[in-house]
């Protein structure tokens, strides 16, 4: 049974549960025999307190008020004083408040209730040191160590605190067992090679890459180790020595496309872009199959100014995977750094011939129309996006970019405007507010036609972290009038972000 002293609390979640129920016209009586009967039932079920905390808490933090959530949490902890989620959740605003006292308090438990985890023991030694507290940081690594020297997973998260903390000893130490623990481990090899190097330890850590590269299961483990070489021989000055060796291996086995690719990228280093071009149209030669090389061999030629060459090898990889649209994106803009915007178009006009409801193929579609100054066009595409997925505002805000940065301010507002009035979601009205307020200053900005070509405009204010990351539209070429039909807004309430 829940005490008196939560009662307030579960009366307020007992609200949030039940808003959506209730029909404001309700009597109150009616509304006081749900509540009743609603906290009747937490007192039974505790977990029903928990959802509604987290619905809460999630709702504050979408409108900043951190102090808020930290309280209604700190209050819900009485009634769920073991709740896992709750404990992290509440870690996790202290630290972003820096009480990182409080936040270590609560992790000290949480390595108490699951002392299996090593993940709290790596969260309440990284709280201590924000704390300034060094000493207990350490302190919490070697109780536990005591306690279980031949965890594996403790004993990497130990030394990657030490490592952390420039004591390389301990790290070398620690991660030397866990390579005798685990030999197969190429992480473990990884990192000690890594800590090797950076303790100028040069022959152990290449003797560690060494090993990885002959024993790792996986290709990319290979090709990371044989990196991490890349890093000695370059930090000592060895690249050419590197170079003859790699050469003489290839000579050994021609079909060896590891060795070009770890070759090419020691001539990138050293910027010699004509010996890397060299490189890759030998590993294509080798392994015409190999996606990679060959998209790799596109960047050579780019890097070389040889853009034919580079269109002719994107379409050659389009032949074999004609509805790439990553290979599109690539030839469109491959086709506008050489100057060929009329085969950019052709190109995009293909492919949407073929008909589509992917929503962020016509985004992208729109980004390249406005770099190449056609806002007419970017805008008629971004219409389309926005009427495949009604539900978002993405791509309306991203009309307004567009329209506001070719100085069609006017009609940028209008949507905004119309946006902020309708929008039930309380961010997108204050986003929609915020742009408004910014867009003044674009008036004030040159036009494209005046600035560098793809030049980008000032990021107006993203959205909150957990919306995803924003990007705005590029700026165009050139001004184009736009229509004077206006795209009306849905009503709906979220931003998805859509990968382009």
């Amino acid at each position: 049974m829940f005490k008196r002293e939560y009662a307030v609390l579960i009366m307020f979640v007992a609200v949030v549960l039940a808003l959506p129920a209730m029909a404001f016209s309700a009597e109150k009586t009616d509304k006081d025999a749900i509540l009743q009967e609603l906290v009747a039932s937490m007192d039974k079920n505790p977990d029903m307190l928990r959802n509604a905390v987290f619905q809460t808490g999630d709702e504050y933090m979408r409108q900043n008020k951190t102090d808020e959530t930290i309280a209604l949490y700190e209050k819900a902890l009485k009634a769920l004083p073991d709740n896992e989620d709750l404990m992290t959740r509440l870690a996790n605003m202290y630290s972003q408040k820096q009480a990182y006292k409080s936040s270590a308090d609560i992790y000290k438990r949480l390595t108490e209730l699951k002392p299996e985890n090593a993940f709290y023991f790596n969260m309440l030694s990284d709280a201590y040191r924000n704390a300034g507290d060094n000493e207990k940081a350490a302190g919490v690594w070697k109780d536990i160590l005591a306690k279980r020297p031949d965890d594996a997973g403790i004993l990497s998260q130990a030394a990657n605190f030490y490592s952390s903390i420039n004591d390389m000893d301990n790290a070398i130490l620690l991660t030397e067992k866990l390579t005798k623990l685990e030999p197969s481990n190429a992480e473990y090899q990884r990192m000690l090679a890594e800590y090797y190097s950076r303790t100028d330890k040069i022959d152990k850590a290449e003797a560690a890459y060494n090993k990885i590269i002959e024993t790792a299961k996986e290709l990319w483990q290979k090709e990371s180790a044989n990196m991490g070489l890349l890093d000695i021989y370059q930090k000592q000055n060895k690249m050419d020595d590197a170079a003859k060796s790699y050469e003489a291996a290839l000579q050994k086995n021609p079909n060896d496309i590891s060795k070009y690719k770890i070759l090419a990228e020691l001539y990138m280093r050293k910027g010699d872009n004509a010996k890397v071009l060299d490189i890759y149209e030998r590993a294509v030669k080798a392994d015409p199959n190999d996606s990679d090389v060959a998209n790799r061999l596109v960047d050579a030629y780019e890097s070389n100014g040889k853009l034919d060459q580079a269109i002719a090898q994107v379409q050659k990889l389009m032949q074999a995977n004609p509805n790439d649209t990553f290979l599109m994106d690539r030839l469109s803009n491959i086709y506008e750094r050489a100057g060929k915007k009329e085969d950019a178009k052709k190109a995009w006009e293909a492919l949407m011939a073929k008909g589509t409801n992917d929503v962020g193929l016509y985004g992208r579609y729109a980004d390249a129309l406005n770099r190449m100054g056609d806002t007419n066009g970017a805008i008629a595409q971004l219409k389309k996006a926005q009427q495949l997925d009604l539900n978002n505002m993405y791509y309306t805000l991203r009309m307004t970019e567009v329209l506001a940065a070719n100085n069609q301010q006017d009609e940028a507002k209008a949507i905004l405007t119309k946006l902020m009035n309708e929008a039930k979601d309380n961010y997108i009205k204050e986003d929609a507010k915020r742009r408004l307020e910014q867009i003044d200053e674009l008036k004030n900005m040159p036009s494209a036609t005046s600035g560098a070509e793809g030049a980008p405009m000032p990021m107006m204010q993203p959205p909150p972290v957990s919306e995803g990351a924003y990007t705005p539209i590029t700026p165009p070429v050139q001004q184009t009038t736009v229509s004077g039909s206006l795209p009306v807004p849905p009503k709906q309430n979220t931003i998805k972000k859509k990968r382009r």
